[in-house]
């Protein structure tokens, strides 16, 4: 009996409300004519609801017609009458199974690759350098090995330490680190002067290593030794050294920035243009004439709509809706203060980048002056700074030491 009711459950079943004077005539002749009822449940004296297979359903209600009763059919289900009705549809199959076939085929290529991991190396550079591994949108992935991308990957990108490529479907995940800069070695037997990195008016002079030039209240220039490698020693003659120390100094800056008195500014006409087009892989579909250039007073909007699941799938289609609005341009004047406090914030802030983490601002005026349609604002300041740099001896410069202290030497003998 289970079998059987599996079976009928598979085939399609309706549940049928048959109305009449004496339903007991219906149940009788239905089973004279053997059709089956696999259930029945009375309502009321004149109502019956019966189960039967759905293929016995056009039977049943010529049945019912001869018993003087009436059926009409509640619910059906079943896998068959099911089928029978997307056949009805056939174009909702086919189109059910055009995407069912476009899922699955997307899934074989790459249509969304993620980058992460990078801060100085750029997305486009390591976009650039997996597609020279031939990683790249529309790429076929089952071809890929992941120990080959990350080996040629490595190889195309040296500024990377390491990297992986991991594919979901059709979305490639690459996680990139980047190679930590080898830091400079401390070589102590090496000559170095601490030279004046810009013109100061030195206010303190530390010398650990080496021979201070330089003394407090003494103006100096770029380039300048403040410190010198040339080791004075009574006993052992001129030895070079690594120079070290720290020169603070006084340093004056003067920036300047200019900025036009008047704008153009946008005014929307309200005229509006709007075309479509259609994106199918790497190949793009303009639904209007052959030319894409915009005239040179409009502003262009692209809104793109992708057919795709973050995460789950992506399918290489995409709709573009490009619109453009017109406008027009008029010339007005600025606010003259306004530009000036611009130009200030803009000037002290070059200042501070100029200046350094160590340095301190310790006056600062600004002026401005307007010729010509032009404002210009000039920033004069005072600072306080580290401006002391090492600098390794020349090859010259060594020989030329040396050669002293050899012909002192001489004279001393």
């Amino acid at each position: 009996m289970g079998i059987f009711s599996f079976f009928n459950r598979a085939a399609g079943w309706s549940v049928c409300k048959v109305s009449g004077a004496v339903p007991a005539a219906f149940l009788n002749r239905c089973a004279a004519q053997g059709v089956a009822l696999l259930s029945v449940a009375p309502k009321d004296a004149f109502t019956l609801t019966v189960r039967l297979s759905a293929r016995d359903v056009d039977r049943a209600r010529r049945i019912a017609q001869g018993a003087q009763c009436t059926l009409c059919e509640l619910s059906s289900g079943g896998a068959l009458r099911f089928g029978r009705r997307l056949l009805h549809r056939g174009l909702a199959v086919l189109g059910l199974l055009f995407v069912l076939i476009c899922l699955m085929w997307s899934k074989l290529y790459i249509w969304e690759i993620e980058v992460t991991g990078n801060e100085t190396v750029s997305t486009a550079r390591i976009l650039a350098g997996l597609r020279e591994c031939g990683v790249d949108y529309g790429s076929f992935w089952p071809g890929f090995t992941s120990d080959n991308l990350r080996s040629e990957l490595l190889t195309e990108l040296p500024e990377l330490s390491w990297a992986t490529v991991n594919i979901y479907g059709s979305r490639a995940e690459v996680i990139v680190r980047e190679r930590v800069p080898k830091p400079e070695l401390w070589q102590p037997e090496l000559p170095v002067d601490v030279v004046a990195g810009k013109n100061g008016y030195v206010t303190r002079v530390l010398a650990l290593n080496g021979t201070a030039l330089a003394r407090a209240g003494s103006a100096v220039v770029e380039g300048e030794t403040l410190i010198s490698a040339a080791a004075e020693s009574a006993y052992a003659g001129t030895r070079l050294v690594h120079a070290i120390g720290s020169v603070t100094a006084q340093t004056y800056y003067e920036l300047s920035a200019a900025m036009p008195l008047t704008r153009l500014e946008k005014t929307y006409t309200g005229g509006e243009t709007g075309r479509w087009a259609l994106v199918i892989g790497k190949n793009r579909w303009n639904f209007y004439g052959n030319s894409s250039i915009y005239g040179d007073s409009c502003d262009k909007i692209e809104t793109v709509w992708s057919l795709r699941v973050g995460g789950l799938f992506a399918l290489p289609v995409s709709l573009v809706r490009e619109v453009s609005r017109a406008y027009t341009l008029t010339e007005t004047a600025r606010d003259q203060r306004a530009a000036c406090s611009a130009l200030e914030q803009t000037l002290y802030a070059r200042l501070l980048s100029e200046l350094g983490a160590d340095g301190a601002v310790e006056r600062v005026a600004y002026s401005a002056s307007a010729s010509d349609g032009v404002l210009t604002v000039c920033l004069r300041a005072i600072c306080t700074e580290e401006i002391g740099t090492e600098v390794p001896m020349s090859q010259a410069q060594i020989e030329e030491i040396r050669q002293a202290q050899t012909e002192k030497s001489g004279d001393g003998s």
